[in-house]
């Protein structure tokens, strides 16, 4: 087997004066430049997510499925419908629950005053809650600790 010769390895000035091809210093730069830019706009740019559900009015009222890991947080999330943000109170949570891929939805209704236009029995809605603003920091951060769960 063939060893490295020691005094080269453990010899510092020799390793900072070794010659070595500019374009793989401008290579490395890049590197570090692009990967600081990624930290900071990780740590600094906030945006929003959302969670969309299908809904129905019944009883001039809203009734959507929800996932019983989503009901905690439900209330203080912002409705939006059609891009405009609605007020709303959660009327009643079924104690029924239906078992969709192994998950649970229980039927949530949500009294939330509706344009006219919208008042339709059965009309179908696209209801989307807004989240509070994140990071993708906070996104990786939480995803890992889902995975290490």
């Amino acid at each position: 087997m063939i060893y490295p010769n020691i005094r080269t390895v453990n010899n510092f000035p020799y390793i900072i004066n070794k010659k070595t091809s500019p374009s793989i210093i401008v290579w490395i730069m890049l590197l570090i430049i692009f990967f600081l830019i990624f930290l900071i706009i990780a740590f600094n740019y906030r945006y929003s997510t959302y969670e969309t559900y299908l809904g129905y009015v019944k009883n001039d009222n809203l009734v959507l499925y929800v996932k019983n890991d989503k009901l905690d947080n439900l209330c203080s999330l912002n409705l939006l419908i059609g891009n405009e943000k609605f007020d709303f109170k959660i009327i009643d949570i079924s104690d029924e629950y239906y078992l969709v891929n192994n998950d649970n939805y229980y039927q949530v209704t949500i009294e939330v005053k509706l344009k006219e236009e919208w008042l339709i029995e059965n009309n179908i809605l696209n209801i989307v809650f807004e989240k509070p603003k994140t990071t993708i920091y906070e996104q990786i951060k939480k995803g890992l600790n889902k995975w290490k769960n």
